[in-house]
């Protein structure tokens, strides 16, 4: 399996170099990179989310999916109370620890999770994606959100929390598409073409966001920060140890090795816009971005031959 993510990084390195070359030649601006970010996070996600589910009702595939639900949430809460704990070794305070913490928890499982486990598992596997992605993304808009502006005078409140989850179209997809599967409806085939030429685009359009989005950090000194350095082992290596620890009595086969491929994953490319959102530390975001993605090009290998079961 190793062998297999190994070959499809470098595909999706490959595709990184693209819009790393587009942005810093000039063709991509930065509203463009927004643009991109926009069809993928209200089109191609979406799109993708109703798609994986549309297939005929499996109760062993509902069973998996409230499991994998389950454990992404027991794995969040782990990954805020770890990633604290070393925020605090490191003498890290608010809002510095806010954006350690947030930025740990907040993997990037849809750009590049994603493909991954449908390299290695295919799409049935690809299915318990989404019971991650919906649970980390409530949990980012609550707990994150919360530890992101703590510190920073741009506290959101509760009913804005609120707000940005039930207006959040992977959220709402995932939903759609849980509903859908449960009973058996089948999208008519003109539509279902639609949701599935709008897939089909995700991986390429994902990585060349993430390219541009390292175009745009430009920080190689990044690699020399202590701090940087400790997110990217805690991220990279401690976080996928820890899910196969906890989760090995619970889970066992496809969805461990998915949950643990998954917290593994670098942290999203979209961190450091919702940092500044948030009032946080948008440079130091992009470091963490920025190394956690080129480091994982090495991690992620070792990750899915020593940790995930096949």
């Amino acid at each position: 399996m190793s062998t297999i993510v190994a070959g499809k990084l470098v595909t999706m390195l490959l595709l990184m170099c693209v819009g790393v070359v587009l942005k810093q030649k000039g063709y991509l601006s930065d509203e463009g990179t927004q643009g991109i970010s926009v069809v993928l996070n209200k089109v191609g996600v979406p799109a993708n989310m109703i798609i994986l589910l549309q297939r005929e009702y499996s109760a062993e595939i509902m069973r998996g999916f409230w499991l994998a639900a389950g454990g992404a949430l027991a794995m969040c809460v782990a990954a805020t109370a770890l990633f604290y704990v070393l925020g605090r070794f490191a003498r890290m305070r608010f809002p510095q620890i806010g954006l350690f913490v947030g930025g740990g928890v907040f993997s990037n499982i849809l750009f590049m999770g994603l493909p991954l486990v449908l390299a290695v598992y295919g799409t049935e596997g690809a299915i318990y994606c989404i019971s991650v992605t919906f649970v980390s993304n409530v949990y980012f808009y609550t707990v994150c959100t919360f530890f992101l502006s703590k510190g920073c005078g741009a506290k959101k409140t509760l009913r804005q929390m609120g707000k940005d989850i039930v207006t959040n179209w992977i959220c709402i997809s995932a939903v759609l598409g849980l509903i859908l599967f449960t009973h058996s409806i089948l999208l008519p085939q003109p539509i279902a073409d639609v949701l599935q030429y709008a897939t089909d685009a995700n991986i390429c359009l994902s990585m060349i966001f993430i390219g541009a989005v390292l175009a745009n950090a430009g920080l190689s000194k990044a690699f020399c920060n202590r701090q940087v350095l400790l997110f990217c082992l805690a991220s990279l290596i401690l976080m996928p140890i820890l899910t196969r620890v906890v989760m090995a009595p619970f889970l066992s086969g496809m969805e461990l090795g998915i949950l643990v491929l998954l917290m593994g994953t670098p942290t999203a490319a979209v961190l450091p816009a919702y940092a500044s959102v948030c009032g946080n530390d948008a440079e130091r975001a992009s470091a963490y971005v920025f190394v956690s993605t080129i480091l994982s090009a090495v991690s992620l290998p070792l990750v899915v031959h020593f940790l995930c079961p096949v």
